[in-house]
């Protein structure tokens, strides 16, 4: 594991000196602050695994406001609240505002190591949690909006209780589905699984609950239907929207009573964790008479809303190096790079078929690449494309506004931080105040 940062805040000139000193020696990485502002900023500008604090800072008022800022801003940072008095009601008072932990003044060095190894282990334990989290989840985003769907997800695998996703076509909602019942205490088993729009209307019933021998003509012999194999298990509905009416009451039965019915069979109990999805609307579907209400109150007992592409465009480039990586390796293909444009280029398109067909677009680019690099050519190789090309322009005012944009979303995205922007974009510092001139960028963040 990399070294453990930790920022330091007290405003305490000596002891925020021989305290940096003493934890730097030790191995830790150390960032000491000593007023509100420089503490703030530090939050906003760097990353850090602990916090230590002042319940005393600022001078003259306590630490708990600044406690509460952090929880609120950055809720995962662990808190190690610092006390000049050693009093048990000062502990106590700093655990109930959320800190992990109290150490008092003038610390006693054993004690403050050992706090520190608690909370590094935690670290350690929350990241491998959250790394099997993500192999789990196989999704992949840096933005807020994913970020939070991949909290759902961790959440409602926890409970067994059924599931409505909801999203466009091409957005993941079947990866999240898998996700929820590997991360789930099913997660040992296959998923169960059917898309509804695949399902013949009246083969519906058979299929789902199965039938006994003779139940119908031509049924020379019993069958299990898919809620069968589902027993014990969960069981992912995709497009469930196209499921008929008159299933629709067969489903609700499965959903309340916990029991099914085969065609021409006996009721049996089943115990099933249901997992929807939809791309359709289904409350519009429900005022419409064609879904049921009391049936898509059942589903939507926990709901998880897949955004579109569209709505996370800070995702597209790292999704398109994934999908490249993921392309190359598979096609035996050496590694492909992608250019500051193209990545611009991308970020422009609508992608109405969302994560999808930005994977078909960056496999078929890869295919059609001339070189060792991914260019916006390489993407539009097609005649409209050709053509919409010579309508906008040269190919050179088309890279420098695609550039331009890309520029313009990164500094926004960084606040407009220079030089957290220029390492975002692997620039010199120099060169990136060049093109923001050249390009005509307008730098007020507002």
């Amino acid at each position: 594991m990399n070294k453990i940062s930790i920022l330091l805040a007290d405003d305490d000139l000596v002891f925020l000196r021989l305290t940096t000193d003493l934890l730097s020696e030790a191995g830790y990485v150390v960032t000491p602050v000593s007023s509100v502002e420089t503490c703030a900023r530090s939050l906003k500008e760097a990353q850090y695994d602990i916090m230590m604090l002042d319940m005393c800072f600022p001078a003259l008022h306590d630490g708990f406001g600044m406690l509460d800022e952090v929880h609120e801003q950055f809720p995962d940072l662990p808190v190690l609240m610092i006390s000049g008095s050693g009093h048990i009601p000062d502990a106590v008072s700093a655990i109930k505002n959320g800190a992990m932990d109290f150490i008092e003044k003038p610390l006693n060095t054993n004690h403050l190591f050992q706090k520190l190894k608690r909370l590094s282990d935690a670290i350690a334990i929350t990241s491998q949690m959250r790394q099997l989290q993500i192999t789990a989840i196989a999704m992949r985003g840096n933005s807020a909006p994913m970020q939070a769907l991949f909290a759902d997800i961790v959440k409602a695998a926890q409970f067994d209780c059924p599931v409505l996703i909801s999203g466009e076509t091409g957005v993941g909602k079947e990866l999240a589905a898998h996700a929820i019942h590997r991360l789930s205490k099913y997660g040992h088993k296959n998923l169960t699984s059917i898309n509804c729009a695949s399902v013949p209307k009246d083969l519906f019933e058979a299929e789902l609950f199965g039938y006994e021998r003779g139940a119908f003509t031509g049924a020379e012999k019993a069958k299990k239907g898919y809620f069968e194999f589902a027993n014990n298990n969960s069981f992912f509905l995709d497009e469930i929207s196209q499921l008929p009416l008159e299933v629709q009451a067969k489903l609700l039965r499965v959903i309340s009573e916990g029991e099914i019915q085969k065609l021409g069979g006996k009721i049996n109990k089943i115990n099933t964790r249901i997992i929807s999805a939809s791309n359709q609307n289904l409350e519009e579907m429900s005022e419409a008479g064609s879904f049921r209400k009391d049936l898509l109150y059942r589903l939507n007992t926990l709901h998880l809303q897949i955004p579109p592409l569209r709505n996370r465009i800070e995702d597209i480039p790292m999704l398109a190096d994934f999908f490249i990586s993921e392309f190359c390796s598979r096609n035996y293909i050496p590694p492909k790079a992608l250019s500051v444009a193209a990545k611009a280029w991308l970020c422009e398109q609508k992608w109405e078929g969302n994560v999808r067909e930005l994977k078909n677009t960056i496999e078929r680019g890869v295919i059609f690449a001339k070189n060792d690099h991914l260019t916006v050519v390489d993407f539009t190789t097609t005649k409209d494309e050709a053509r919409k090309r010579s309508k906008s322009g040269s190919l050179r005012e088309v890279l420098s506004s695609f550039e331009k944009a890309y520029i313009e979303h990164s500094l926004k995205e960084h606040e407009y931080n220079i030089r957290n922007t220029a390492e975002h974009l692997h620039m010199d510092k120099s060169n990136l105040f060049k093109k923001i001139s050249a390009l005509g960028i307008d730098l007020k963040s507002d």
